[in-house]
C-alpha cells in the first residue's frame, strides 16, 4: 500500500469493510471518526469524538484534530489531517506517549466533571473539578 497524502471525508452510519485509502469516515451515530493509516501500513484508525477527545471539522474540506498518534500501531505514525492534507509530525517515544495519554485522560475527566449530571448537584460536581 503507499502512503497517503489526501483524504476526503464521507459520513456514513457505521464504518465499511474495508475502509478505503484517502477515506475519513464520520460516524454521527457512533461519534467516531475512521480511516486507513496514511504511512500506508494499512491499518485501520478510529478515533472517538469528543470535545475532551477529537472533533472533525468539515468546511468543504476535512480536519481531524488534535493530532493522531497511531502509538498502538507497529508505525507508530502521528500525523495531523488538516483541510484533507496530512501533516506530518515526529514520532512519540514511550515517554512522550504516555505524557500524551496522561493529557487526554486529564481532557475527559475535566470534561465530564463540567457536564451536569442526573442527580449529582452542583457543589458536588465543583468539589470533584478542585480535586484534579
Amino acid at each position: 500500500m503507499t502512503r497517503i497524502d489526501h483524504y476526503g471525508a464521507e459520513f456514513v452510519s457505521s464504518f465499511p469493510t474495508p475502509m478505503e485509502p484517502g477515506v475519513l469516515y464520520v460516524s454521527t451515530a457512533y461519534s467516531t471518526a475512521g480511516h486507513i493509516c496514511p504511512c500506508g501500513c494499512g491499518r485501520e484508525v478510529v478515533t472517538k469524538l469528543s470535545p475532551a477527545r477529537y472533533r472533525v471539522i468539515f468546511d468543504g474540506e476535512v480536519s481531524l484534530k488534535p493530532s493522531v498518534a497511531a502509538t498502538g500501531l507497529p508505525c507508530n505514525s502521528h500525523y495531523f489531517i488538516t483541510r484533507g492534507e496530512v501533516d506530518w509530525h515526529d514520532k512519540l517515544d514511550g515517554a512522550r506517549a504516555a505524557r500524551a495519554q496522561a493529557a487526554d485522560r486529564r481532557a475527559v475527566e475535566d470534561h465530564r466533571a463540567q457536564v451536569p449530571q442526573p442527580g449529582v448537584s452542583w457543589w458536588k460536581r465543583l468539589w470533584r473539578r478542585g480535586q484534579g
